[in-house]
């Protein structure tokens, strides 16, 4: 029992990560049709970021948390002005493939800068481990959930309570009747954009307590995102989550109990059993 516990916990944490990913994925779906490839990306930045801070500093990470969402977010609009507004009048094709190029653009860019050196985080004033029952808690975990757990409740407040989140949402279900009622859909766009790299911020400030850093540090939870999506289902933010804590709690049980080296098998068994019988996702429709 002690090891189904535990694995759950080191799955529940994982999975907030994969989920902060697919959220912004999600997101960026919803609203443009635009499959984010750069998420990823935007994670390893604002792991960098985070890392510069703590080292100069000598503060925990949790202190760059609003500086590694204000400037993602701020990067997010950039990108959104100069690069996406103008995909989005080309062909189909362009708009899918833009963000691909730019996470190549962003991962070279990094390596020519700062070299392909693993970085670590040395002190973020949460070493050492906790234990609670037949659970034994790593310090370094607690406050990356903590932000996971925050970043959800805020976005689903802001989707759900405020007029700019319903104004997102009516542009993500049909932007020309969006646009009859008054909505600014262009100011929709680019706030989802931002948005969606803001909350990659946090993802990226949160995974540098306890993974190191370094460019290309994105790729997999790049995957994991898109994954966790399509599980959730396209454009839903809330499936986005789920499909994130399923793809945590799999492949956390799938290593503790089989093999660690069956961990994504484990996740792509669940992943084809899901559309099987979900084709459009859990949260997809029928």
């Amino acid at each position: 029992m002690s090891t189904l516990l535990q694995a759950l916990y080191e799955g529940l944490i994982n999975g907030t990560i994969y989920a902060l990913i697919a959220m912004g994925i999600a997101l960026v779906w919803g609203v443009m049709g635009i499959l984010s490839f750069s998420q990823g990306e935007f994670l390893m930045i604002a792991m960098f970021v985070a890392y510069f801070f703590s080292t100069a500093t000598g503060l925990p990470p949790i202190v760059a948390l609003p500086l590694c969402m204000g400037i993602l977010f701020v990067l997010g609009l950039l990108i959104y002005k100069t690069i996406i507004y103008k995909a989005l009048q080309g062909p189909t094709l362009s708009q899918r493939l833009i963000t691909f190029a730019l996470s190549l653009v962003l991962v070279n860019g990094m390596l020519m800068f700062f070299g392909g050196t693993f970085k670590t985080i040395q002190k973020t004033g949460m070493e050492g481990s906790l234990n609670v029952g037949p659970l034994v808690i790593a310090k370094n975990r607690i406050i990356p959930f903590l932000i996971a757990v925050c970043v959800f409740a805020f976005m689903l407040w802001f989707l759900n309570k405020t007029r700019q989140g319903k104004a997102i949402r009516a542009t993500s279900m049909d932007k020309t009747a969006a646009e009859h009622v008054g909505i600014n859909t262009e100011r929709s766009y680019s706030l989802a954009f931002g948005l969606s790299a803001a909350i990659a911020g946090a993802a990226g400030c949160a995974l540098s307590y306890y993974y190191y850093c370094y460019p290309s540090v994105g790729g997999n939870f790049q995957l994991f995102g898109f994954i966790a999506v399509v599980m959730g289902g396209f454009g839903s933010v809330e499936g986005a989550i789920v499909g994130g804590l399923i793809m945590g709690l799999v492949d956390s049980l799938t290593g503790v109990y089989f093999n660690t080296a069956f961990k994504y098998l484990g996740v792509c068994v669940i992943f084809m059993l899901i559309l099987q019988f979900k084709p459009k996702g859990l949260f997809g429709g029928k």
